[in-house]
């Protein structure tokens, strides 16, 4: 009996037991939904993981091309220098040619091994001697008009070292090539100018040549030779294939059988390629290392890794879209996230109207610099607050880009009420900026998208809308009394004028369209001539330009760097017409000269001019250095440095347009110049107007006081010219003497009033 009823309880069903049956199969529930939840994060997360990582590394080779490019471009522009100097342009013979290389050794880059001029026939002439280029791709591309630039290589010279070479035509003065100019850079050079310039050090990088041999590698035996895999199945790796493909991203077999993803990108302007080599286990490592810690919590405790995942996830998706989507320092959204909410807005009301604006702080560098970064995001912040507050008031878009970029598209009635708010919101906005108890001005660029009108009636994208905006605001430049600009019609062609002066400007700078113009210094005391400036000036042969004023075409310059060509072919002008006025007998005054802002290393600039200073026999007292006015933080062109230089070789230096930068009164005392020359809008304010002179005559007595010539430029009238010499000017410059005179009429100006 006790056994059979001891089988029975064995067996027997208990509520007990069937609740700890449902906990089991509840618990095995939620471990398998768990398991299944994991396992689709876990795509996710690799497939996620997988793009970040290519996306990661196609901006990387994208950079290493970038970097790979800037050392193609930089040995281009050092080859520049030279097939641009006229000496190069005449000569005929092998030894004139040595001598010229010889005496510019010193002016080489220091990253070139060897320069070598080479005639159309081939015959090369360096340094370390002659041989035969007419075999050379470099010489048979340029020589045919192929290419005007090109980069080859690399090659195993005679003494075993790896070069490659760049070079460049020579043309004579009917634009025909006369001979080829190279240079030569050793790959261990090449390498180490590489290395410094790395941004990043994830990824094997390597620079590929034309040949399919390796430049630069991430081992040091392939570089200047080829690489063939062992495995035939593996030719996909090889140089070669590299060389082919050139660009694109492609998963194949390392050298040792592991699987890697190959990213390249062909370089610019050259036949080079540039490849990042990356193991897939790299990729994939931050997925391996989830998917373990998952596993693990999963098998522990299913409800707590249920729970974390969760929260985890929650939180990362919350974290990347905020990081996505929001400025971390203003609050406001990204750029990205405005456009992209902006062309909703846009698409959504095709038929609305709308204001864009981009918003930005001139000198916010210097704020930087010179307050330290925490004034200036408390700026940025407070420049956000004020945004987002008024467009919360006019249910508007707002974000913040680069630096110290905003951006507002705001729906409107009409352009008359947007206009009368807009001006309440920058005048409140700039009562709260100050910093250190001075106010910080913002500058405004405004444009419009009006169906219906004729100009702002063409439907446009945000990025379109943007760019007007921003170019708007270009145009206000350090007019403290301009706050915003519009964007118009005369600014979309001067947009299109500015275009076709970029296309023109090396076909106007080699076939001489730039020439020279002189206006005149009067010393007051004497009433005579004490010098002059040479001024550049532009007879375009194209007809849509024609005769150009140096505000058309010197802005263009300087924003995209030429003008610092065209100031070394103004001192070369100035130069020689100071040269023929002495060898004719002729008498001669001082000429300035102008440096424009986009020169940025002193010792380089001082070495050029000097040189070619030096090539016409000259006294260093008829050439004055006019250096533009700077902010006493901005060290990329040191005026002290500059200055001090300049001193040693007997020239003088001047001060230009002194009161229309960002620097202070200080400047006077701390940089060494001789001459201060005052912007000639002091003379044209309302108070000079009025006779209020106090302001000039402070300055006149400043200058003297530092031992300063007292220079005012824009002396237009007699009572001008009266005020200046009461004061104790010591020179004037303006229309009440001359205009800025052709060379001609310049030499009888002399000759009139010396």
């Amino acid at each position: 009996m006790m056994l059979r009823g001891a089988g029975k309880n064995k067996f027997k069903i208990t509520r007990k037991s069937v609740k700890y049956m449902c906990f089991i199969l509840s618990s095995l529930v939620i471990v398998l939904f768990i398991v299944s939840i994991a396992n689709k994060m876990l795509k996710l997360v690799r497939i996620d993981s997988e793009t970040v990582s290519r996306t990661s590394y196609e901006a990387l080779v994208h950079e290493y091309s970038l970097i790979s490019k800037f050392a193609f471009d930089s040995a281009q522009a050092e080859l520049k220098q030279f097939s641009n100097n006229p000496e190069l342009r005449k000569i005929r013979t092998k030894d004139e040619a040595f001598e010229w290389l010889k005496k510019n050794e010193t002016m080489k880059a220091v990253y070139f091994d060897r320069i070598g001029y080479a005639f159309v026939n081939g015959q090369c002439v360096s340094l370390d001697g002659e041989y035969d280029a007419s075999g050379d791709k470099y010489f048979s591309d340029i020589i045919s008009g192929i290419k005007v630039e090109t980069a080859v290589g690399p090659f195993e010279t005679r003494l075993g070292d790896y070069i490659v070479v760049v070079a460049r035509p020579i043309y004579d003065d009917y634009g025909n090539v006369k001979g080829v100019i190279s240079g030569t850079v050793k790959l261990s050079t090449l390498r180490e100018l590489m290395e410094k310039l790395k941004i990043k050090n994830d990824g094997n990088y390597f620079l590929l040549g034309d040949d399919g041999n390796f430049i630069c590698h991430f081992q040091d035996e392939l570089i200047g030779k080829q690489y063939i895999p062992e495995n035939p199945d593996l030719g996909d790796y090889s140089s070669q294939f590299f060389f082919r493909v050139r660009n694109g991203v492609y998963s194949t077999h390392g050298a040792k059988g592991q699987k890697i993803k190959v990213f390249l990108e062909a370089i610019e302007g050259t036949e080079w390629t540039c490849g990042v080599v990356v193991d897939e286990d790299v990729i994939m490592k931050s997925y391996n290392q989830l998917r373990c810690i998952i596993i693990h919590e999963v098998s522990v405790a299913a409800l707590v890794v249920f729970i974390l995942i969760i929260l985890s996830t929650v939180f990362l998706n919350n974290a990347n879209l905020w990081e996505t989507n929001y400025d971390s320092l203003t609050k406001l959204w990204t750029r990205a996230k405005f456009e992209k909410e902006a062309k909703v807005l846009l698409d959504k009301g095709k038929n609305d109207r709308f204001a864009v604006v981009e918003i930005d702080c001139p000198g916010f560098k210097f704020i930087n610099q010179r307050f330290g970064s925490q004034t200036a995001d408390d700026l940025l912040k407070q420049t956000g607050y004020e945004i987002f507050s008024y467009c919360s008031s006019r249910n508007a878009l707002c974000g913040r880009g680069y630096a110290d970029h905003f951006y507002i598209i705001s729906p409107l009635e009409n352009v008359g009420e947007f206009m009368n708010s807009f001006d309440v919101f920058v005048e409140r906005l700039n009562e709260s900026l100050t910093v250190k108890d001075s106010p910080v001005h913002l500058k405004y660029g405004i444009t419009f998208y009006l169906p219906g009108t004729n100009f702002y009636g063409t439907r446009r994208s945000i990025q379109n809308l943007i760019g007007e905006s921003s170019f708007a605001k270009s145009q206000i430049k350090n007019n403290l009394m301009q706050t915003y600009s519009i964007y118009s019609l005369q600014m979309q062609k001067k947009i299109a004028r500015e275009g076709l002066i970029e296309r023109q400007m090396e076909k106007a700078l080699a076939g001489g369209e730039f020439f020279v113009v002189y206006q005149p210094k009067i010393a007051l005391e004497t009433d005579r001539i004490a010098g002059a400036e040479a001024l550049v000036r532009w007879n375009s042969s194209n007809k849509e330009l024609g005769f150009l004023a140096p505000n058309e075409f010197i802005p263009v310059f300087e924003r995209n760097g030429f003008i610092t060509r065209l100031d070394f072919e103004v001192y070369e002008m100035v130069f020689k017409f100071l040269r023929r006025q002495i060898d004719e007998g002729n008498p001669v005054v001082p000429i300035s000269v102008n440096v424009s802002r986009a020169h940025r290393n002193p010792e380089m600039f001082v070495a050029e001019f000097v040189r070619r200073f030096n090539k016409y026999d000259l006294s260093p007292e008829l050439v004055e250095i006019e250096i533009l006015e700077r902010s006493s933080d901005d060290d990329s062109f040191n005026l002290i440095t500059v200055t001090n230089r300049l001193h040693e070789y007997g020239f003088s230096v001047a001060m230009d347009d002194f009161g229309s930068g960002q620097s202070s009164l200080n400047m006077l005392s701390d940089v060494p110049i001789d001459v201060i020359k005052f912007d000639q809008n002091f003379l044209r304010s309302e108070k000079a107007k009025k006779g209020q002179f106090k302001m000039i005559n402070t300055l006149i007595e400043l200058g003297k006081q530092l031992n300063k010539i007292t220079l005012f430029e824009g002396v237009e009238t007699e009572e001008q010219r009266d005020m200046l010499k009461n004061l104790k000017c010591d020179k004037v410059q303006g229309y009440f003497y001359s205009k800025p005179l052709p060379e001609k009429e310049f030499i009888e100006y002399i000759k009139n009033h010396i």
